[in-house]
């Protein structure tokens, strides 16, 4: 599952952390995959990466060199750095991307159940190639013109998309906001694709990148912790992932 949209600070990130964080608690083995050079995932979840990821895009490296255990149980994590920001000079094409990732997610297979990638806010033939290779692209979309654009956008480039395969849900609503308030009510319900679940917008998402840990882990019973749970339960539905029920720590 990759988590990706074209417009950048529309949660996307925070959403991949939060969801990652839940299937691990639920019990199942979870590898968050850092693909954007800025690394906020990695950061968020406490691990710094030991290595350039560059390395396995372009000099083929053994990716299980580069992943590191996080604070959370099941919850493993590749973290991204700054040499990422070479990714569409390591590898050559789109097919390239495709072929790489799809080896990576078969090797990766026989240790995770599930794999979660954030990826950066830009559309290259690259980063087309990863999005290829994924079974479903989880796209979080705000209640503004340029959020919703991106996401037709990506509709319609990402032509080889399965119906099925796509995941947009709301994010970033402020219920104080008449506007988004009626966004929710008039205009989300004429997208029938869109998640029945709506993520608010909440300073908790702000606290995360200070505290360098998930909300749903540092703050379970705030708003928007349920929100999270809420949307990893609809993913599961949508999906038919069944996460084995752990005992929460």
């Amino acid at each position: 599952m990759a988590a990706f949209q074209l417009k950048g600070g529309v949660g996307k990130t925070t959403s991949a952390v939060n969801l990652a964080a839940l299937a691990a608690r639920e019990g199942m083995r979870t590898l968050l995959w850092d693909l954007d050079p800025q690394g906020a995932a990695s950061w968020i979840l406490g691990v710094d990466a030991e290595r350039k990821q560059d390395k396995i895009w372009s000099a083929g490296k053994p990716i299980g060199r580069y992943i590191q255990r996080s604070r959370y149980d099941r919850l493993d994590v590749l973290p991204a750095d700054l040499s990422l920001r070479h990714f569409n000079d390591s590898v050559v094409d789109r097919e390239s991307a495709l072929l790489q990732m799809k080896e990576a997610i078969d090797r990766l297979g026989e240790d995770y159940e599930l794999l979660i990638l954030d990826c950066p806010p830009m559309l290259s033939p690259q980063i087309e190639g990863v999005l290829q290779a994924v079974d479903y692209l989880l796209v979080p979309i705000e209640p503004s013109i340029l959020s919703i654009r991106a996401y037709q956008q990506c509709r319609e480039h990402l032509d080889w998309v399965k119906k099925r395969q796509w995941l947009p849900f709301v994010t970033l609503i402020d219920r104080r906001k008449a506007a988004h308030v009626e966004w929710v009510r008039e205009t989300a319900p004429t997208m029938p694709e869109l998640l029945s679940t709506v993520i608010t917008h909440s300073a908790s998402a702000e606290r995360m990148l200070e505290d360098r840990e998930p909300i749903v882990c540092s703050q379970p019973y705030v708003p928007l912790s349920r929100n999270y749970e809420a949307l990893w339960a609809t993913v599961c539905e949508r999906t038919g992932m069944r996460a084995p029920q752990a005992e929460r720590q």
